[in-house]
């Protein structure tokens, strides 16, 4: 498992998050810290979310609970996450149900096939 997290690029107020292999719900949990605490520190809630080369992901019921988290935190009116989705399936269906589920609660999250698209959208 690798979860990095970091500043994206100067010209980019974005936060980003990188999964590659098997991600656990600690975790996503500590990634999920990490990025909250570098948002509040820069003050952008502009998320990228690398997950390209995610192959195992925790469990829909782990994740909805952290979309509920996230939720609750009171920034959904300045939260936008873009998702690079995985080439994995299993672990794609997981991220199409991270959109589903943080959409269905009231935040901006979008997938998007490349890194690219993604950066765009958050930088629009």
């Amino acid at each position: 498992m690798t979860t990095t997290v970091n500043s994206l690029l100067p010209e980019y107020p974005i936060v980003e998050a990188r999964y590659a292999g098997h991600v656990s719900k600690q975790d996503v949990d500590d990634a999920m810290a990490a990025c909250a605490a570098v948002a509040m520190e820069q003050d952008t809630w502009s998320v990228l979310a690398d997950c390209t080369d995610l192959v195992w992901t925790p469990t829909v019921t782990d994740l909805f609970e952290l979309v509920k988290f996230l939720a609750d935190m009171g920034v959904s009116d300045r939260f936008r996450e873009a998702v690079v989705r995985p080439t994995d399936a299993t672990a794609a269906a997981s991220v199409g149900f991270w959109e589903t589920a943080g959409v269905n609660r009231g935040l901006n999250i979008r997938t998007f096939h490349d890194r690219e698209s993604a950066i765009a959208w958050l930088a629009s």
